[in-house]
């Protein structure tokens, strides 16, 4: 009897720890008290075709909507969230420090014979257009081919 008391009792220490093992593979995410349900942003679906819902803004009323891209079907987002518009601009004369001196060299750039360098007043030199657009005007950005001058136009 000693024996099937020792089995016994084994067999239930197994069963324990795979009890405890079935725990330890539930990932308990605890509740963030943060976090209200209300603030979670979930999935929306259309009701007609069941398609998601992307956001989009209404530039009359400054809101946002949510919108099929099949049928077109729209509702408004639910708590209204502002929606922004953040515009970054760069300044030229920043950039002309990260363009290469070697650039010059490209064969692959358009190259002006009318550029007049004002720091040796070399007249050839290649042109690009900067990554960085005005508002209203086009930025080329010239180098010379003699001295590597960057200058703006």
């Amino acid at each position: 009897m000693a024996d099937l008391f020792g089995e016994e009792d084994d067999q239930q220490d197994m069963e324990e720890e795979e009890e405890d093992d079935e725990e330890e593979d539930i990932l308990d995410m605890g509740e963030d008290e943060g976090v209200h349900q209300q603030d979670v942003l979930l999935m929306r679906f259309c009701p007609h075709d069941s398609s998601m819902l992307y956001p989009k803004e209404d530039k009359r009323n400054k809101s946002l909507l949510y919108a099929c891209r099949l049928c077109r079907y729209t509702e408004p987002s639910p708590n209204q969230p502002l929606v922004y518009r953040n515009e970054k601009k760069k300044e030229i004369g920043n950039i002309l420090h990260t363009v290469p001196s070697a650039i010059s060299d490209d064969p692959t750039l358009a190259r002006s014979q009318k550029a007049n360098c004002a720091n040796c007043g070399h007249n050839e030199a290649v042109f690009f257009q900067s990554d960085v657009a005005q508002q209203d005007s086009l930025a080329l950005i010239f180098v010379c081919c003699n001295c590597d001058h960057k200058w703006v136009n």
